[in-house]
């Protein structure tokens, strides 16, 4: 399910926004919904988010501190944007995915943060970022195995841990692809973007800005000329650096950039993150996505082992950020279990239709005009429908035809049943009128 936040022109000069979503109702089907919200309100709500920021980077504070304030801030924003409209994700029951589309300029706003009926939003297995993009670019490149790693550490307090983690996933790489490595050295704009040209997989490992990348000590690669490019052989590109997927309505992000490009999905970070931190989990998400080809479950392992860390870890979960077109296929244990009902209902169909036919044949086989020997007779008894009971029937003397049932019901002091059948039988038989019939009756039986 994918719902839209839009900037909407304010004369305050904020940009207001709106959410726009559908959802499924009983009697009417797919419904929009909207909520409006105040730009003004947003701004200031972002503003204090990136102080909160900042103070649990420096600060540290213990867990149940930061998540008490945490749920706080997520209130705040749910009531800001959805103001009495209860999000659809909070109800329980909730199974679809989630999909974010969002104007660049509220592109800063932490919106994982939201809840859900199970947690917060980036807890959530199938949520994804996305943007509205204009064009769609033709897949017209070769599909390749290539990985490209890119070691570009800039500040000097980056180059330890950037050398280390190029180190851990140059084997990680290298068993499964084809691996390309550009290194600070030998960077530049040129080599850069022919060798993005032609890879599958791209690790960006180092420093970033928030509108791009420096190259060397004088050149600079821009978001905005990456968009200009086709990357579609891109499947997953992962920028493990700060900021890099900040956008706002002055600076386009690099991973809207390589979306905009074509690539497939992208992962970054909305705040700064903290370089060892950053290196385990870029160490982590390529070592499990390599075997599972899974992006999404690679992405939630990681955030559920910082969801389960310091507060400083916990802003690294919200901060890491999963950009997707891809929209995320039918679960392996769905599969089965759709496959499971439909067998199930299969054998029901067959089973039961056999147990029904049985029953049908059994219940011919024991008819209620049946006689069972082992049962007594009972004193009074309905007459069976033979030709003695036919011949009662045309009696047209109610007084008559009544006489007679009453006869054969009876028990009779001298006559048994069979006696007594003989008897009308053989007066219902002979050609006279029934007023004839009627004398002969009570002559013979007494009545």
């Amino acid at each position: 399910m994918k719902l839209r936040i839009i900037a909407k022109f304010s004369r305050d000069n904020f940009t207001d926004g709106e959410c726009i979503w559908e959802e499924k109702q009983e009697n009417f089907g797919n419904v929009e919904r909207t909520t409006k919200f105040s730009g003004k309100i947003l701004n200031e709500f972002l503003k204090d988010w990136a102080l909160f920021v900042e103070r649990v980077l420096s600060q540290k504070p213990n867990k149940e501190e930061f998540l008490e304030k945490l749920g706080k801030k997520s209130d705040n924003l749910e009531q800001i944007v959805f103001g009495k409209a209860l999000p659809f994700w909070r109800k329980p029951g909730f199974t679809n995915s989630i999909q974010l589309l969002i104007d660049p300029e509220f592109s800063p706003i932490p919106w994982e943060i939201l809840r859900t009926h199970k947690g917060f939003l980036f807890q959530d297995i199938e949520y994804s970022r996305g943007i509205r993009i204009e064009t769609i670019q033709k897949d017209h490149k070769q599909k390749t195995n290539t990985a490209i790693l890119i070691c570009n550490p800039v500040k000097p307090n980056l180059i330890a841990t950037v050398k280390e983690e190029c180190a851990n996933l140059f084997p990680i790489f290298e068993k499964k692809l084809n691996l390309r490595i550009l290194k600070e050295n030998h960077l530049t704009r040129v080599r850069l973007i022919e060798e993005i040209g032609s890879a599958k997989y791209l690790h960006y490992a180092g420093h970033t800005e928030k509108n791009g990348i420096p190259i060397g000590a004088n050149d600079f690669l821009y978001s905005q000329e990456i968009a200009e490019h086709s990357f579609t052989n891109l499947d997953l590109v992962f920028f493990n650096s700060c900021h890099s997927s900040f956008d706002s309505i002055d600076h386009s992000g690099l991973t809207t950039g390589f979306l905009k490009a074509g690539a497939k999905e992208v992962i970054g970070f909305l705040f700064p993150v903290e370089t060892n931190l950053a290196k385990e989990i870029g160490i982590k998400f390529w070592d499990t996505y390599l075997k599972t080809k899974n992006s999404r479950k690679s992405l939630a392992k990681i955030r559920k082992s910082l969801y389960n860390g310091s507060s400083n870890e916990i802003i690294t979960a919200i901060s890491l950020v999963h950009f997707s077109t891809n929209t995320p296929k039918l679960k392996f244990r769905q599969i089965l279990g759709v496959i499971f009902v439909l067998v199930l209902l299969f054998f029901f169909i067959v089973f039961l239709g056999e147990k029904k036919d049985n029953i049908r044949v059994e219940g011919l086989e024991i008819s209620p005009f049946q006689r069972v020997e082992s049962k007594k007779p009972k004193k009074e008894t309905n007459f069976p429908k033979d030709s003695v009971s036919v011949q009662i029937s045309q009696i047209k003397n109610p007084e008559f035809r009544k006489m007679v049932q009453h006869f054969l019901k009876t028990d009779h002091e001298f006559l048994d049943d069979s006696q007594k059948r003989e008897i009308i039988d053989s007066i219902l038989s002979k050609d006279i009128s029934e007023e004839k019939m009627y004398y002969e009756f009570k002559t013979r039986s007494g009545y």
